[in-house]
């Protein structure tokens, strides 16, 4: 169970992260300017993005080939990137001189953008996450593994959402140099992780030659899953900055006691730079250790090879009738390894399928206190549903009973040979 709360629990994380933390830093530089239309505009993309990133999800799973994932993703992944920089660069420059009046329009614009794109593209990442644990149910939705499941994605979310705004009050906490300085910092470790993405899509696409980028872009697109990694060590800059800054200047209006005032509130505010270092350890323990343990694969039983003897292969009876999961392996005459596996459902009942399925692939399944397991999404199959075909099921073999055996066609698991590839 600790396995399947984990398999939610941390990708539902990674994604919240990488969403809320930017958005809080950005809320934070937002707050203090003047010119409330941006506040505005801030709050107004917050609510049309989620709700957006909900239609999104909805359209993309009820109509399949309406919204093509990797384009859509590519797309607001542009529009973030692009509205970044304009970001960026204006608050780089306001460490200069004043803003005019054109800037603030501009900077206006643009954290819309930059809210929208990073809403449209983290947020449809983070709703098909309970998506795919609901396809993968199958309609048993009142079980333990599915509502620990459930539990895990909510405690994912609540845990970046936290991290998110602890990343606020930590960074409102800063001065404007160097809010402005892990701001940028904190853009440009996300905008490796989503730069990646867009090159894998235009290679796999071959637009513009990027097929040519492969031999370089290898290692990135092999370890893009360790960049949350350097998202977290970029947010510890946060609560770093925070603590490095030097206690406030006495104002020319200050008396004493008023000035001990203002530095007993600055001294209170780094405490939120503690809770999010504090916070910030958690998440990476959680991405390492617990994904770790979330993505281990149990062990698989040796399957028995067996052999066609005048077109068919025969397992007999008594080696499958005791209620448990058999493993058997065929070998194509392309050389290819075919495993089916047979488990008795009841009476003279026999679910047989080959060790794969639609979902997960060739991955396998495994026995585990007399359930049937899939080895990739820890899913519990229903021992009467072995045999049909659909969601994380394994892909039925069509075979008979006869002659004290299970019986099962050598063209057949011929033609099962491409899911094993």
């Amino acid at each position: 169970m600790l396995q399947a709360f984990l398999q939610e629990l941390v990708p539902a994380l990674e994604e919240s992260i990488k969403l809320a933390v930017p958005l809080g830093i950005l809320l934070a530089i937002i707050l203090p300017l003047p010119n409330q239309s941006i506040r505005h505009t801030f709050t107004r993309v917050l609510k049309w993005g989620f709700f957006l990133s909900l239609f999104m999800t909805a359209v993309r799973v009820g109509t399949r080939s309406a919204v093509n994932r990797e384009i859509f993703e590519s797309m607001a992944i542009i529009l973030d990137l692009a509205a970044a920089l304009v970001l960026c660069s204006i608050l780089l420059r306001s460490l200069h001189r004043e803003w005019t009046a054109g800037e603030e329009r501009v900077f206006r614009i643009a954290t819309g953008a930059m809210t929208l794109g990073l809403f449209l593209y983290h947020g449809l990442e983070l709703w098909l996450i309970p998506v795919a644990t609901v396809q993968v149910a199958m309609g048993d939705y009142f079980t333990l593994v599915f509502f620990t499941k459930l539990l895990g994605f909510a405690g994912g979310i609540f845990l970046g959402f936290l991290s998110g705004y602890l990343a606020y009050k930590a960074a409102a906490a800063l001065n404007h140099g160097r809010l402005v300085f892990v701001f940028t910092v904190q853009i440009v470790a996300t905008a490796v992780q989503q730069i990646i993405f867009v090159m894998t899509v235009m290679m796999a696409r071959q637009v513009f030659g990027a097929e040519a980028l492969i031999s370089f872009m290898a290692s990135f697109i092999d370890n893009q899953n360790m960049i949350i990694y350097a998202i977290y060590f970029v947010s510890i800059l946060v609560p770093i900055t925070l603590f490095l800054q030097p206690r406030p200047e006495r104002p020319v209006w200050a008396n004493p006691a008023q000035y001990r005032q203002l530095v007993s509130r600055a001294i209170r505010r780094k405490r939120w730079g503690t809770g999010f270092l504090a916070m910030l350890i958690l998440t990476i323990l959680i991405s390492s250790v617990g994904g770790w343990y979330a993505n281990k694969k149990e062990s698989l039983v040796p399957a028995v090879a067996v052999k066609a003897e005048n077109g068919l292969v025969q397992i007999p009876l008594d080696e499958v009738s005791d209620g448990h999961l058999h493993r058997y392996a065929f070998r194509a005459t392309d050389g290819t390894e075919v495993r089916v596996i047979i488990v008795q459902k009841g009476g003279s009942a026999y679910g047989v399928g080959l060790d794969a399925c639609e979902i997960c692939g060739a991955t396998g399944y495994f026995e585990r206190d007399g359930q049937i397991v899939c080895r990739l999404c820890d899913v519990v199959m229903n021992k009467a549903t072995i045999g049909l075909p659909g969601g994380c099921n394994p892909i039925p073999v069509e075979y008979r009973v006869a002659g004290g055996a299970v019986q099962i066609s050598a063209d057949t698991l011929e033609a099962a040979r491409l899911h094993f590839r």
